[in-house]
């Protein structure tokens, strides 16, 4: 099992949350955080989206990736047959084992159907590349239907990229989630959280931690996705609330992250 982050362990650094705070990030400004942290993979998703830019920018990411030592991963938001051969050839291109995908877009959420129609016919393409397609389960279709997904495209090329809690807004939690979608998982999103009671005891709040310091039972993670000796990347996401300042946000996050690499390596290695 290889450690890994993502643009997703720092999303307020990398912008685009709030409107006065664009993208703000390069993406070899976070292979600098990556090499810092010790991390062995850096994942690249949608909030860092890297069809933005130049050939020649992929090319000098790679060649940097390779000198410290760490692999690239790519990830993309929406299924249009445009997108996922823009992100294959950007997954070509970068050495990326994997093509993460989230499938839903603000502007296109598409029934199963939809999905298997999209997706299939990519079949050959992934199979003659040697990359798989990590499709990321989030909070809008069940574990029952991404297992289904997966299935009806077939195993030999598509599996899921589990993230630990997205699946809290479709009222599924990670121990339901964990296990449902273990078998078929090809990467990981490791991701903690709390739940405390809103003001008033009225209700809950769902809000993240710095990973190992949350509900999230990291042993029962690995266990289920066949163990740390696994070739399977663990990557890091962080849901930072939201403090006083964009600065205290931010350095928060960056404080997260070095104590969710800390508390990775030791999980990984005590498991």
């Amino acid at each position: 099992m290889r450690l890994g982050v993502s643009s997703f362990t720092f999303p307020w650094a990398v912008g685009g949350i709030d409107l006065d705070r664009p993208i703000s990030m390069g993406a070899s400004e976070l292979l600098d955080k990556a090499k810092s942290l010790g991390a062995e993979v850096l994942q690249i998703g949608d909030n860092l989206p890297l069809d933005k830019l130049s050939v020649d920018a992929l090319d000098q990411l790679k060649v940097d990736a390779d000198a410290f030592g760490i692999s690239l991963e790519v990830g993309t938001r929406g299924i249009s047959s445009a997108n996922i051969k823009t992100y294959l050839e950007i997954a070509v291109r970068l050495g990326s084992p994997i093509l993460r995908v989230v499938i839903d877009t603000k502007d296109h959420e598409p029934d199963l159907d939809e999905i298997i129609q999209l997706l299939l016919p990519f079949s050959k393409n992934f199979k003659s590349l040697g990359i798989k397609l990590a499709i990321e389960n989030h909070d809008r279709l069940k574990c029952s239907e991404f297992n289904e997904i997966v299935d009806r495209l077939g195993h030999d090329w598509v599996g899921i990229c589990l993230d630990t809690v997205n699946s809290l807004g479709a009222a599924e939690a990670p121990n339901t989630v964990i296990p449902e979608l273990a078998q078929r998982t090809i990467n990981i999103h490791m991701k903690d959280f709390e739940i405390i009671r809103s003001n008033g005891q009225m209700g809950f709040t769902v809000q993240g931690t710095a990973l190992g310091e949350g509900r999230l039972n990291m042993a029962d993670v690995f266990a289920a996705v066949g163990g740390v000796d696994r070739e399977i990347s663990a990557i890091i996401e962080l849901w930072t609330p939201r403090q006083e300042s964009y600065e205290a946000t931010v350095a928060l996050e960056e404080l997260w992250a070095q104590r969710s690499v800390r508390n990775l390596r030791s999980a990984i290695t005590t498991a």
